[in-house]
């Protein structure tokens, strides 16, 4: 049965467009902030990234989802169709010349063979675009928007359930749990960031 779970989240961030954009753009210290995300290793040769979820089900049996991903980063320029919806969806004062930045993650074509050897370990498909736009204060709007799919077998006595019920219920769950994670990284990051800005900072004050 496949399922798809979903989260979106928009966060401000007290750092420039740039500086942002910059931050975001480091796969690993973004997904070392997600409580899901156990190991991220970058496999140069696919120039692609390999993710290890792990999470419990219903019966507390763990679940490991392995997710192979490619980057790409674009310049938003004022015109851009997607930077017109993301201004027009918040009340937010967004220096639209400056344009902005897209990051986007995206199912990886070519990934290695890999040996499974428990049933409760699955390969899935993830993609997100986190789109970055520049305040007229200086500040960043940041718009996450991920979602993951998963393909697996449904286990007794859960296979008795209808399929269209039980592929409801799961996606609900884990849309739900997407969220917490979601919004729980995000947290991360902004206290991460105003920590930098403050060493920055100190460190500027401190050659004074």
């Amino acid at each position: 049965m496949e399922v798809i779970g979903k989260s979106k989240a928009h966060i401000i961030l007290d750092s420039c467009l740039q500086d942002s954009a910059e931050y975001f753009s480091d796969h690993l210290r973004i997904l070392k902030c997600n409580p899901y995300c156990k190991n991220i290793e970058y496999l140069a040769e696919r120039d692609i990234y390999q993710w290890t979820f792990m999470a419990d089900d219903p019966r507390n049996n763990p679940i490991v989802a392995l997710f192979f991903v490619k980057q790409d980063l674009e310049h938003l320029h004022p015109e851009n169709e997607l930077l017109e919806h993301y201004i027009n969806s918040g009340n937010i004062e967004i220096d639209k010349n400056r344009g902005g930045k897209l990051i986007r993650w995206s199912a990886a074509e070519n990934i290695p063979d890999v040996t499974i050897t428990s049933e409760n370990t699955f390969i899935g498909t993830a993609g997100a675009e986190i789109c970055l736009l520049h305040h007229t204060d200086d500040k960043t709007s940041v718009h996450y928007d991920t979602s993951i799919t998963l393909d697996f077998k449904v286990p007794f006595p859960l296979n008795m359930m209808p399929e269209m019920v039980l592929k409801f219920l799961t996606e609900t769950i884990m849309s739900q749990i997407m969220q917490q994670a979601t919004e729980s990284m995000l947290c991360k990051v902004q206290s991460d960031i105003c920590c930098i800005d403050a060493a920055i900072a100190a460190e500027g004050e401190s050659r004074q």
